[in-house]
C-alpha cells in the first residue's frame, strides 16, 4: 500500500482525510495548555490522595504495584470525567469524509476512548480491591462505590 499525505481538516479535534501510516507527525497531536495541565495534575493528585486513603491497608510488599495502579486509576478517573463532558456537549457521533468525498457519521474518538478507558478503569479498580486483605475488601468496595457514585472528584 502506498499512503499519501492528505490535507488535514479538523472537526472537534479529529482529522478528516488521512496521514501516511508510517509518519510520526507530532504537530497533529492535541496539546494541553499550561494552565489546563496544571489543573488536571491537581485533580489527579487529589484523586490519588482519596484512593490512597481507601487502599492504605494493602500489604507493604505490594506497595509498588498499588502505587502504580492508584496512579493509573486517578489519571483514568479524571480523563474519563473530561471525556464524559465532551460527549455530553458534542454527542457520540462525528462526521467523516473518505477519499471519494463521501460523508457520513461514525462513533467519535472521544466515545471510543471513553468506552475503552472505562473498561480499563474498572479492571484496575478490581485489581486494587483484590489486593486488599479479605476483611478490608467489603469496606473498601463500599467506600469506593460511594466515592464513584458521588461524582465528586
Amino acid at each position: 500500500w502506498a499512503f499519501e499525505k492528505f490535507e488535514l481538516k479538523y472537526i472537534r479535534g479529529c482529522s478528516q482525510g488521512g496521514v501516511g501510516m508510517n509518519e510520526n507527525n507530532d504537530e497533529n497531536l492535541e496539546e494541553i495548555s499550561g494552565q489546563a495541565l496544571i489543573e488536571k495534575n491537581k485533580k489527579i493528585k487529589k484523586e490519588k490522595q482519596k484512593l490512597k486513603k481507601i487502599f492504605n491497608k494493602i500489604d507493604k510488599n505490594r506497595q509498588t504495584i498499588v502505587e502504580k495502579l492508584i496512579d493509573n486509576v486517578a489519571f483514568m478517573s479524571i480523563t474519563l470525567d473530561e471525556l464524559k463532558e465532551d460527549i455530553k456537549k458534542h454527542g457520540v457521533k462525528e462526521t467523516y469524509m473518505n477519499g471519494n468525498n463521501q460523508f457520513g457519521f461514525k462513533e467519535s474518538i472521544e466515545s471510543k476512548t471513553y468506552n475503552t478507558m472505562l473498561k480499563n478503569y474498572m479492571n484496575a479498580v478490581k485489581q486494587l480491591i483484590d489486593l486488599l486483605p479479605d476483611d478490608e475488601k467489603k469496606n473498601a468496595g463500599e467506600d469506593l462505590l460511594k466515592f464513584i457514585a458521588s461524582g465528586k472528584k
